[in-house]
């Protein structure tokens, strides 16, 4: 009988105030993956780096958790730099994949986001600088260097769009803080 209700303890919703905890252990699950991975890199195993900040996409976390969007956002960015970091051509088509599967768990424009699409623009000057360096055609080049260019702009009017919504956010509470 003991055994049954410690297995379905695990299937029942959280009570009331629980919340917050498994919020936070959450939160402090995918800090522990992301710690490890900072160890795993100093001891020079890129993969198991890789493989560590891959849980952190893959961790179930509480509904309705703002935070938990910009968790794995965070680590789709640090994912496309630790695939980028190999080198190579290979490295930078993982990397462009890390990206766009980052790009689907995003649904809302955020820092995150915006921190998710600037290394986009790593990619293509890595992508731009190999070829040039392995004296590949000029227009690939080229190419290369004109979707940094958009990456870029993408970034530029994200970043000016949430900076102008904070501004707007601020205004509206400055102006009820002057309306009591």
């Amino acid at each position: 009988m003991l055994l049954g209700l410690l297995l379905t303890a695990g299937c029942t919703q959280p009570e009331p105030g629980k919340s917050d905890e498994v919020a936070v252990l959450a939160l402090s699950e995918a800090r522990a993956w992301q710690r490890r991975a900072d160890l795993q890199l100093l001891d020079g195993d890129l993969a198991g780096a890789i493989g560590s900040v891959e849980e952190v996409t893959r961790q179930q976390f509480p509904a309705g958790l703002p935070e938990a969007e910009d968790i794995v956002l965070d680590a789709y960015q640090r994912l496309v730099k630790l695939h980028l970091s190999k080198g190579g051509e290979a490295a930078e088509t993982q990397a462009l994949a890390e990206l766009t599967a980052g790009r689907k768990r995003a649904t809302r424009e955020s820092f995150f986001l915006l921190h998710l699409e600037s290394v986009a623009v790593d990619v293509y000057e890595a992508r731009a600088e190999r070829l040039s360096k392995a004296g590949a055609d000029a227009a690939a080049v080229k190419q290369a260097r004109r979707e940094g260019i958009a990456a870029a702009e993408r970034c530029i009017a994200l970043a000016k769009k949430l900076q102008q919504a904070l501004l707007v956010a601020a205004q509206r509470e400055s102006s009820t803080r002057g309306a009591k």
